[in-house]
């Protein structure tokens, strides 16, 4: 009985350990980069955690030790740093078939993979959207990379340390499995049906946060280790020209902005015109029905007028005055 007891103390002790170890990186700040790890507000942490320790302790009198004063921070300043990259580049080419092959290509080359794409055009003015995910110790070499392939446009990269996160997700994983085996040990010690059956409900409830806590550990693993880098190319018959520093320049861009704007506009001009000549002939054929058709009517007309004037001067001729 002694046995069973200090088994029953040792779970009611980490229990503890596991409520102030909670309580310690919640202070730490507000983690409002991974909301869907967010384990206090989406699994009950603070309101589940010593709910199962605290009915056994008062049922079988166990008095709890006094909750220890280590922080994850502490093991945080200590452990190597957990930093997530994400890189956003808008690249222009004039080459689509080749950026893309190529692009494609580099991927495989340094151990990355394409988490999805889609294009967008057919003949001409393609574009597409790239997410890609490349190892974070090849993001420096591989944003490099893809930016030689073309024209960039635009680029950024942003970082978020979650290394406090990461160690709270540990310890909290941490302390529900050392949780757990002592329910085990519980388990095995139980002498009557009922205490079996309310330990398994209380490891059923254990196992389940272990298992979020399993896939919110795994899923930061993958984040930090894997770099995310967003990709949006265009295809131009004209890359957009660096931005000018000197007057001349500004002069100079200008101007040759303006001629390639005339160029593409008198182009432009000359194939919707030659393209809309099926329309222009159809348009000329129907307007000239229509004014054949009116000036037919106009000249009966004006024949039936002639006529009508011959008609009255025969009927009515000119009498002669008298002298």
């Amino acid at each position: 009985m002694k046995k069973f007891v200090s088994v029953i103390g040792g779970a009611v002790a980490i229990a503890l350990l596991f409520t102030s170890c909670g309580a310690d990186v919640k202070s730490a700040g507000d983690y409002n980069y991974f909301d869907a790890v967010d384990s206090n507000a989406s699994y009950g942490w603070d309101d589940g955690a010593d709910w199962a320790t605290d009915e056994v302790a008062e049922e079988w009198e166990v008095e709890a030790p006094a909750p220890a004063e280590a922080a994850p921070e502490a093991n945080a300043a200590q452990s190597s740093r957990k930093i997530i990259k994400n890189g956003d580049l808008s690249i222009e080419t004039l080459e689509y078939d080749k950026f893309v092959y190529q692009l494609e290509a580099s991927v495989s080359s340094f151990g990355g993979y394409i988490e999805s794409s889609s294009h967008y055009g057919r003949d001409s003015n393609r574009s597409a959207n790239y997410t890609v995910r490349v190892p974070e110790n090849s993001y420096e070499a591989f944003m490099d990379t893809v930016g030689g392939l073309g024209t960039v446009i635009s680029s950024s990269t942003s970082t978020d340390d979650v290394t406090l996160k990461y160690v709270d997700v540990e310890a909290r994983l941490a302390a529900y499995k050392a949780e757990r085996d002592s329910f085990m040990e519980l388990l095995e010690k139980a002498e009557t049906v009922e205490d079996i059956l309310r330990i398994q409900e209380y490891l059923t409830d254990v196992n389940y946060q272990i298992e979020s806590y399993t896939s919110q550990l795994n899923t930061m693993k993958d984040l930090v280790s894997y770099s995310t880098v967003r990709i949006n190319v265009s295809e131009v018959e004209r890359v957009t020209p660096p931005a000018p520093k000197t007057v001349w320049e500004r002069i100079s861009t200008k101007l040759d902005e303006n001629l390639y704007d005339i160029s593409e506009g008198a182009k432009n001009f000359f194939v919707n015109f030659v393209s809309s000549i099926p329309y222009i002939v159809i348009y000329a054929v129907i307007i000239g029905i229509i004014a054949a058709v009116i000036i037919i009517i106009v000249k009966k007309n004006r024949k039936k007028q002639l006529k009508a004037i011959e008609d009255f001067a025969k009927n009515n001729p000119p009498q002669e005055q008298d002298k």
